[in-house]
């Protein structure tokens, strides 16, 4: 019917005027292509499309529009011969030649956004799916045209449940009249309904609609389902009986909709605890999915294997199996087959909620992983197991971060990084507009979307796919070196569902330890992080702090180290925690600079993964320059009254140029930003909600996050003196989404921020003692340390003033080395002076 539908479309073109010769053999092209596609025609299109641009000649729009015709044709059997890359490719390119070049028609709703939309969903771009699908739905509204309306309401309701975001896909498909719809189309909406029922947990709900649906316009996708439903509520039979249903229902069906039937059996066997049987059903799969796949070897092999979520799953439940038959390193080599799968993937994503989305996936392979590692480190007792695991959960530390910085530094000229800038330049104006709710323009919102879709496919064609990958591995060798040239221990949280894993790192050793990220333990940290929630939290329940707070240690496994410094690299919740406050044992005293503080037995510092802390170097100035923002805010309800003396205290310490009150603006931050080695904000931040982003205050204007992403500035050190800066939106491996994240997406090396709600009197002394420990020489880590033993120990400072949550907010992320660079004379200076004694010696000695 398709290729039918695209018949007619070119006859009509083709017949409606006189046709230049580029266009017959454009057309021609297509025509000879669709009477026998195959793979070689791909390419003989393709030669064609090469010929066609590589004429120097105008071309007019009728000529742009036949090659817009012939890339969706292209595009459309890509995705069918399992291409589905390339066939995002080609319908990127039809949609930008279609656009930019104000082509008419032809409807390039249906024959180029409604399945370019469909594959950004099956490779996992949700962003792109989720904007690509959110434009034809504006303009399907805007042309009153109903049947493409509902299309792209179901597709935003597959994309909504494919992220996480069941209940909104609920919500869409139940606010649609479906009286008028075609079977077809009333079928679809309901057993999608009854798929985002199933992900709540109400399964009833969920088995209301598909059996609807099956009453309508029954199918293998609803029998599927439905046998979904009955394994979820352990009715294995009526389960069975329903996959059989649905088997029996898949004549024409595609190799991948075979598969995910395949996939949901093996999940029922596996269910059973039937590990053969759904192993031989995985295999089927396998035989339907990878070409040359050789049956002998139930695992396939990694040559054979390309970016599809199916083989991903399939893999993952093969592995399931091993781990049930307690063959461990069979589960292994599936996992790892499943990761170089998802190395393919990354390759491809630009936008950063994407990439978030991802590695949340992958992260939940991560998870059961590790623990087959520490089941083989258990049976074997080797540490290499827990260096594996190491290195795995370490690949999903800060990913989309990694990416971002990688992408950034691998953009060879301006114009690259001006697509990347723009790109999140667009994002925020997006995020703008959507906050006003109802009053947003619509219309607004869809133009950006168009430019920021057309603006990902240009960069794109700037970047090869594989320029932008992270495949080297972490290097743990290097790790312990470097641990014991600094004299550190590590300690590395993975934050799972079921499970938080605790890796703990000397230069050494290295173990493995976990608790269950059970309700309780949950709330063991929720409890504890409350007491920083408002000034009076803590000495209004002094006693309710000192149990919380011991409870937590013994949680989260912190032991004496025998080393002098700890650098934590938190995950999930772990990420606002201030380990400094924590006690390491019971205490009954109610003086706050008495308590046995963790800080207080060693050299607390954190970093977003240990690969930055390898490769982060940490050279400095002996007198570095400060670049202050202070905007004060007086004679509002936002003064900062303190701010002044804040930046006279500093002033006295270091050179730079020093913004106070109305100088105080964004642009002329960002015009003195590039000049300094160290960055000071002394103003309001705001976490955000989930809905609004994390954002900073200037004198003139609220930055977002996102916005600090394009300022490309590299200075050694960014003090965030304000509320909340390193609090945000959590992401699962990447942390918050906050104004120290949008620091680190600029090119910050080390950053100095706030966990909470701040204090301006308290904030300013800290920030003093932290600059005259950093004048002596001290590293970033030591200064902020003695910072807030100082502060502890100042007598002129109340007790009530010496709670944890005026002095433990802020964190340093960064570099533990010590500075030598302040050093290097002296150091050459005594090894000349020691060399010319011993000259001076050797001769007296021949003398004698």
């Amino acid at each position: 019917m398709k290729r039918l539908l695209f018949f007619i479309l070119f006859t009509q073109l083709a017949f409606a005027q006189k046709q230049t010769p580029k266009e017959e053999e454009l057309y021609a092209a297509v025509d000879r292509f669709i009477a026998n596609p195959t793979i070689t025609g791909i390419k003989n299109l393709e030669i064609t499309e090469r010929q066609f641009w590589s004429d120097p000649k105008p071309k007019s729009k009728n000529e742009l529009l036949a090659l817009v015709i012939l890339d969706c044709n292209k595009a459309f059997y890509q995705k069918e011969f399992g291409f589905y890359f390339d066939a995002i490719r080609s319908y990127e390119t039809a949609l930008l030649l279609f656009q930019n070049h104000q082509l008419d028609n032809y409807d390039s709703i249906e024959y180029c956004l409604k399945p370019l939309g469909n594959l950004y969903t099956m490779t996992g771009d949700y962003t792109s799916a989720e904007n690509t699908i959110k434009q034809y739905l504006f303009l399907a509204i805007k042309n009153n045209n109903t049947e493409q309306k509902i299309s792209a309401i179901i597709n935003l309701a597959a994309v909504y449940k494919s992220i996480g975001k069941s209940q909104e896909a609920i919500d869409l498909l139940e606010s649609q009249p479906v009286e008028k719809l075609s079977a077809e189309k009333k079928a679809l909406l309901l057993s999608l309904l009854g798929e985002n029922y199933l992900i709540v947990g109400n399964y009833e709900s969920s088995k209301k609609a598909l059996e609807k649906a099956e009453s309508i316009a029954p199918n293998f996708v609803i029998y599927k389902n439905l046998s979904i439903v009955y394994r979820q509520k352990k009715n294995y039979p009526k389960a069975q009986e329903y996959i059989q249903k649905a088997k029996s229902n898949l004549i024409g069906a595609s190799k991948r909709d075979i598969s995910q039937v395949y996939l949901e059996e093996a999940k029922l066997f596996l269910a059973q605890n039937k590990t053969t049987e759904s192993q031989r059903a995985i295999q089927a799969i396998f035989k339907e999915l990878i070409p040359g796949y050789d049956s002998k070897n139930l695992l396939p092999k990694e040559k054979n294997l390309y970016p599809e979520n199916l083989l991903t799953d399939a893999l993952e439940v093969l592995a399931s199996t091993y781990t049930a038959q307690k063959n461990y390193q069979k589960a292994i080599d599936c996992y790892a087959l499943t990761f170089a799968i998802d190395s393919r993937f990354s390759t491809v994503f630009f936008y950063e909620e994407t990439s978030f989305l991802h590695t949340s996936n992958i992260r939940n392979r991560v998870e059961k992983a590790i623990g087959v590692y520490e089941q083989l480190f258990h049976k074997t007792k080797d540490t290499e197991f827990l260096k594996q695991a190491f290195e795995l959960q370490e690949a999903t530390k800060s990913k989309a971060l990694k990416n971002y910085i990688a992408l950034t530094q691998k953009a060879g000229n301006e114009k690259q990084k001006g697509i990347l800038y723009k790109i999140h330049e667009l994002s925020a104006i997006i995020i703008k507009e959507q906050e006003k709710g109802e009053n947003a323009n619509l219309e607004t919102i869809n133009s950006t979307l168009s430019l920021q879709n057309e603006k990902i496919a240009e960069l794109k064609k700037t970047f090869a796919s594989n320029s932008i990958s992270q495949s080297s591995e972490f290097d743990m060798d290097r790790l312990f070196v470097k641990l014991k040239n600094d004299d550190a221990t590590l300690t590395a949280y993975f934050y799972g569902k079921d499970t938080v894993y605790i890796f703990d790192v000397a230069p050494d050793r290295i173990r493995l330890k976990s608790f269950p990220n059970s309700l309780k333990n949950k709330k063991t940290i929720t409890d504890y992080l409350d007491y920083f929630t408002e000034a009076s939290a803590i000495t209004n329940n002094l006693s309710g702090y000192r149990k919380q707070s011991f409870a937590l240690y013994q949680l989260l496994a912190l032991e004496k180290i025998k080393t002098q410094k700890h650098l934590i690299i938190p995950d999930g919740l772990l990420s606002f925690v201030s380990f400094e406050s924590i006690l390491t044992k019971a205490s009954q005293s109610t003086d706050f600079s008495k308590l046995p503080y963790l800080m207080k037995d060693e050299i607390i510092s954190y970093d977003t993964s240990a690969d930055f802390y390898l490769n982060n170097q940490n050279i400095k100035s002996k007198e570095a320059s400060i670049l202050g923002v202070f905007p004060v805010f007086e004679n509002s309800n936002r003064s900062l009254v303190f701010t002044l003396e804040e930046m006279k205290a500093i002033q006295k310490l270091f050179p730079g140029v020093y913004l106070e009150k109305s100088q105080a603006t964004y642009d002329h931050f960002i015009k003195e930003s590039k000049k300094h080695d160290i960055l000071h904000l002394s103003t309001h931040a705001t976490s955000g909600t989930v809905e609004v982003p994390a954002a900073i205050s200037f004198y003139d204007q609220d930055i977002v996050y996102s916005n600090l992403y394009s300022l490309d500035i590299h200075p050694d050190l960014v003090v965030l003196s304000a509320c909340e800066t390193g609090i945000g939106k959590l992401y699962r491996g990447e942390g918050a989404l906050s104004i120290a994240r949008g620091f680190q997406n600029a090119g910050a090396k080390n950053l100095l921020f706030s966990l909470w709600k701040v204090n301006d009197f308290t904030t300013s002394l800290l920030m003093k003692n932290f600059y005259t420990n950093y004048k002596k020489d001290m590293s970033y880590p030591i200064a902020n340390h003695k910072a807030k033993v100082e502060f502890l120990n100042d007598k002129t400072i109340p007790n009530s003033k010496k709670s944890p949550y005026y002095w433990s907010a802020f964190v340093f992320y960064g570099t533990l080395s010590e500075d030598t660079t302040s050093n290097y004379w002296y150091l050459f200076g005594g090894a000349i002076i020691i060399l010319c004694c011993l000259v001076i010696l050797q001769k007296q000695k021949n003398a004698k």
